[in-house]
């Protein structure tokens, strides 16, 4: 089956902005009405059918209920400005922001898009990625490099129990090794369903975190083969998205009591660029509600000579920012690196994030049931699978402890920067 062209679309809508509370008590709430001219609806009353696009225009706004979070659209800058002079329990404010899959091949897609001339180069790059030959697999019988490399054969864990979310480009339903999983989603992303992914890059970060092994093959490919999955689709079939769209799935992440939410996205920032304060709110909020954020460190790095931030939202110190290696355990020449830590910024962990195998989607236009890709993208979820074992060995942590444990539980990688690496490869319990 083929879905409609996925030629990317901005899903950042100018005029809307993500406004950061000191606190969200219904006092609070009202002060706030008062001082933007606008009526502030709260996330309780969004839906499967009602979602936060629908409710946003220049005379509603929307209050995420558990993040402390305020999006609003066409409000003049002047009074965002004023409030935030005056005793207002408006503390910042942004411009919303588009986010984009943190995998190698979104650059890849952009040049099909704008490059016409370099048509056969891209084709050649394409194929290269897409059907690399597999490499033999020397530690665990009909397991990926990424499985061996973070020592789940020496683990009793499965995730069973623990929820885990992918907020990504949704999710390949109809795919063989998900037939008898349990799987709840939800799209975020206007007119595109969460359980189709037209683009595939949801599919193959959710297998990695989520997924077991092929049904063919028993190729072994997956961390938190028992966790519960839930899919959050908050990049479009074209792959971007938008600060409100993720703040608003990551809302519904923790009211579904998530223990680990997988953000293998970005949006790049400059060399000194402070992290958003509203992501760094967000991550804060998670863990107080017991709910661990990980994201992609990105990929704008080209290694060696030009080493490149950790993008937002990763850079938030209250959310866990993942670099990605290759086989031989070096820093990926894509990954970022933590040049604004002391802005925050740093690096957390690295885990595997080359020529990375796992489940794909059949309705891309050059779809299949499985993929090989790079990116801080596949990273991420290697880590996310693990920390949902950390959670089922031990259920009585709070999120802020087995972010702790796991970061103590890595494999030293003393040839590389801890700029680049952060604590080391992250290791499955």
């Amino acid at each position: 089956m083929s879905l409609q062209s996925t030629a990317i679309q901005n899903q950042a809508k100018p005029g809307r902005y993500v406004v950061l509370l000191q606190n969200h008590t219904s006092q609070a709430i009202k002060k706030v009405q008062k001082e933007l001219g606008v009526q502030l609806t709260s996330s309780e009353e969004l839906s499967n059918t009602l979602r936060a696009h629908q409710v946003l225009d220049g005379s509603t706004g929307l209050v995420f209920k558990n993040l402390g979070i305020v999006v609003v659209d066409n409000i003049e800058e002047a009074k965002l400005q004023q409030a935030v002079a005056s005793r207002s329990p408006i503390l910042y404010w942004e411009e919303e922001r588009e986010f984009r899959a943190a995998n190698e091949l979104d650059q890849l897609q952009k040049i099909k898009q704008t490059q016409q001339l370099l048509q056969q180069q891209i084709q050649q790059l394409d194929e290269m990625i897409r059907n690399r030959p597999d490499a033999p697999d020397t530690d665990w019988e009909s397991a990926t490099w990424g499985v061996n490399a973070v020592a789940l054969r020496r683990s009793r864990f499965t995730g069973k129990g623990v929820s885990v979310a992918i907020l990504d480009t949704g999710l390949y339903v109809p795919h063989p090794d998900f037939a008898d999983r349990a799987i709840e989603g939800k799209s975020f992303i206007q007119n595109e369903a969460w359980d189709a992914d037209g683009n595939g890059h949801g599919t193959h970060c959710a297998g990695t975190a989520l997924g077991a092994e092929t049904k063919s093959e028993g190729k072994r490919y997956g961390i938190a083969s028992e966790a519960t999955m839930v899919i959050g689709k908050v990049l479009s079939d074209g792959g971007s998205g938008s600060t409100s769209g993720i703040i608003d799935a990551i809302d519904w992440a923790v009211e579904k009591k998530c223990r680990i939410v997988s953000m293998s996205l970005g949006s790049p920032v400059e060399i000194g660029q402070a992290p958003s304060p509203v992501f760094e709110q967000v991550g804060r909020k998670a863990l107080e509600n017991n709910c661990l954020l990980i994201a992609a460190a990105g990929n704008d790095s080209r290694r060696p000579s030009m080493p490149r931030p950790v993008s937002s939202p990763a850079n938030a110190e209250s959310i866990m920012a993942v670099a990605a290696v290759d086989r031989q355990l070096n820093v990926a020449s894509f990954s970022n690196g933590g040049i604004n830590a002391g802005d925050g910024g740093k690096v957390d962990v690295a885990a595997p994030g080359v020529d990375v195998f796992s489940t794909y989607s059949e309705n891309v236009s050059d779809g299949a049931l499985y993929a090989r890709l790079s990116g801080t993208s596949m990273a991420t979820p290697h880590v996310a699978g693990i920390a949902a074992l950390y959670c089922e060995a031990f259920p009585t942590l709070s999120a802020a402890e087995i972010w702790l444990k796991l970061e103590k539980n890595v494999q030293l990688l003393p040839d590389q920067l801890i700029r680049d690496v952060g604590q080391g490869l992250a290791q499955a319990i």
